[in-house]
């Protein structure tokens, strides 16, 4: 912007010594100036649309910075729900000695596991071996969680309407 002014007034100096007409003076620096108000007007209109662009710009990108963010969060949780994160025990009551202790399935899921206490072999049953008869938490079918009561599907249905 300053070179700008400095060269308006350069110009309007060679003005002032070239013209020896004072009204023809006149009336070209007042069309210069006119002119410059022109230019300065245009600049200005162009600056505050820009400046609404970049307005918009920051706002569109705050939003799209809140929806990545939140769907960061939904991936974490996802994730966690997924994945077994970096330790997975369980508690295990030994049937032996009855000691309660945390098994640890970093490695994987184990099929047998070794009481610290009496040392005897636990044998897991994951519900994996067709004794689950569907219905319980792990497989959505109609069976309930006690596999030693067998039910008729019609028994089922009045087992049903009685408990409510």
């Amino acid at each position: 912007m300053a070179d700008l002014q400095s060269s308006l007034k350069n110009i309007l100096n060679d003005l002032n010594e070239n013209i020896k007409n004072k009204d023809d003076l006149e009336y070209i620096k007042t069309q210069i100036y006119k002119l410059t108000t022109v230019f300065q007007d245009e600049l200005d209109r162009i600056a505050e649309n820009n400046m609404n662009k970049i307005d918009s710009l920051v706002a569109r990108y705050n939003q799209v910075d809140e929806r990545i963010s939140k769907m960061e969060k939904s991936i974490k949780n996802i994730e966690k729900d997924i994945y077994i994160e970096d330790e997975y025990d369980f508690q295990i009551t030994c049937p032996y000695c009855d000691y309660v202790f945390e098994a640890d399935f970093t490695d994987g899921v184990k099929k047998e596991v070794k009481c610290p206490e009496c040392c005897n072999t636990i044998e897991l049953d994951w519900n994996d071996e067709g004794s689950c008869r569907g219905g319980c938490a792990g497989c959505s079918s109609n069976c309930y969680e006690d596999n030693s009561i067998e039910y008729e599907p019609e028994e089922l249905d009045e087992y049903d309407d009685d408990d409510m």
